[in-house]
């Protein structure tokens, strides 16, 4: 009798090991879910730290075509695929100035990822514009947008102002003023943007 008795808790033992695992492994997944949340909401804990406003997609992705520094033509449609910093600004504007240090940290860090940095600067000469970016060493990209059309059309009415792109080309935030580009909220951002699939991150339009 013994002997069936112990026998009998040989053959069971096993099912109830792999039951509590199961329900471990599950309550463990619950618990990681309800923390971490969808994408949709994590883009938006990343967003308000760093006092980004959250955008709805359009469907067409935003066109831009201006001349750089060096006099070539530069189309936003040339960085389809990566995530696009795309920052207004203008040398007499001081908190633009404050910001830019910070922003070649961040283009440094992912200039090799799927991540671009594109600076439109308002109504000044290529001269000016190239003097600054020599004098404090910048290496991303500079636009001129020389009539004020391309910021006027976005409705910029203060500087710095910055709009993040998906890979698509599509408005996925916006930031209003300067932002420490260089802080770790601002590189878990761009981590996650980089990394994620972003055309199902925001609520589209019909525009």
């Amino acid at each position: 009798m013994l002997k069936k008795t112990l026998s009998f808790k040989f053959y069971i033992f096993p099912f109830i090991l792999v039951a509590v695992v199961g329900v471990g492994f599950f309550l463990f997944y619950t618990q990681y879910v309800a923390i971490a949340g969808s994408p949709e909401q994590e883009l938006e804990r990343l967003f308000g730290e760093m006092g980004v406003l959250k955008m709805p997609h359009a469907n067409r992705p935003l066109e831009i075509q201006l001349k750089d520094i060096t006099g070539n033509k530069v189309s936003l449609s040339d960085f389809r695929g990566k995530i696009v910093f795309l920052n207004f600004w203008a040398t007499w504007c001081p908190t633009c100035v404050v910001e830019m240090p910070a922003m070649e940290k961040l283009h440094r860090r992912f200039k090799d990822q799927n991540f671009a940095m594109i600076a439109v600067n308002l109504q000044e000469s290529e001269a000016q514009v190239k003097s600054f970016f020599e004098k404090f060493k910048l290496s991303f990209t500079a636009l001129l947008d020389s009539s004020g059309e391309v910021a006027s059309g976005l409705a910029v009415s203060a500087l710095p102002t910055t709009f993040v792109l998906d890979k698509k080309g599509r408005i996925l935030g916006l930031a209003l003023g300067p932002r420490e580009w260089d802080h770790q909220a601002s590189t878990e951002l761009f981590e996650f943007l980089i990394n994620s699939r972003t055309e199902h991150l925001a609520t589209q339009t019909g525009s």
